[in-house]
């Protein structure tokens, strides 16, 4: 679902704004550019195949860059003027001020749990292998409530993944196929069942433009980009076979707040 609504300049205000409500499915996304491990923008090369490759339907989840709630402000205003003042340089100095930016609001992205030690039994076919729920646990019990801020070091409850399952030697593969030197096999877990912190982000810039002439201006333009200085998290690690930084962010997704100040001479 797309909404829009747009003002076209009147009174010095334009305004556009938009929403989307999405939802986008596959079974393996063509992932460069992709979120895999947390690292959104990991270089990977090739369709992920997650575990099994012959089975398909176990693959599927969420796209990687599906955002379910995405919602974008962008605005400019031109600043009312004062009447003529007698002085010029006073008179030059209160005209030409216009304010516009851009506000985001939007979902994070999805990701999966992964277990790098998972699949030894059929050898490095994949990457891309995941854990399984602990016994007696859902999805649900891994969520966490409260502010991202205060779960960087636990973002969803570990606890309720484990490993892939070690199938010892001698012992059976779906009972009937034996092992020899024992090793694991894939997790249960599909693809990209959990999803990331939101993002949030207003960027904001101040123009004054002077004019200098019948043939030149000049153009100020102080920008703030995150001019509120949001916190803005990348997805957390995610291979439940490093425990030591399973669950865990360490990344942002978005600079903290940075200005810069431009002129621009118009002949």
């Amino acid at each position: 679902m797309q909404a829009t609504v747009n003002k076209r300049l009147s009174h010095g205000v334009q305004f556009l704004a938009a929403y989307t409500l999405s939802r986008c499915v596959d079974t393996a996304q063509d992932s460069l550019g992709s979120a895999a491990f947390g690292l959104y923008g990991a270089t990977v090369f090739g369709e992920q195949v997650f575990n099994n490759q012959n089975d398909v339907d176990a693959r599927q989840g969420p796209c990687d860059f599906d955002r379910r709630h995405r919602f974008v402000l962008s605005y400019t205003w031109q600043l009312p003027e004062p009447g003529s003042h007698r002085r010029f340089s006073l008179s030059a100095l209160a005209e030409g001020w216009a304010l516009s930016g851009v506000v985001t609001h939007q979902s994070g992205l999805p990701f999966s749990i992964l277990d790098s030690a998972a699949g030894t039994l059929f050898g490095p076919a994949t990457y891309f292998t995941t854990g399984s729920l602990a016994p007696g646990k859902t999805l649900q019990d891994a969520i966490l409530h409260g502010s991202v801020s205060s779960r960087v070091n636990e973002y969803f409850d570990t606890s309720v993944f484990v490993p892939a399952p070690f199938i010892p030697d001698g012992g059976l593969i779906d009972g009937q196929y034996p092992v020899t030197g024992g090793g694991t096999i894939f997790g249960h877990l599909r693809r990209n069942i959990l999803r990331g912190p939101g993002q949030h982000n207003v960027d904001v810039v101040l123009i004054k433009r002077t004019k200098l002439s019948e043939k030149a201006g000049m153009v100020f333009r102080w920008e703030v980009f995150n001019v509120f200085n949001w916190p803005n998290f990348a997805n957390p690690a995610s291979d439940v076979s490093s425990p030591s930084t399973f669950g865990k962010i360490s990344a942002m997704s978005v600079n903290p707040r940075i200005m810069q100040f431009g002129l621009k001479l118009e002949f």
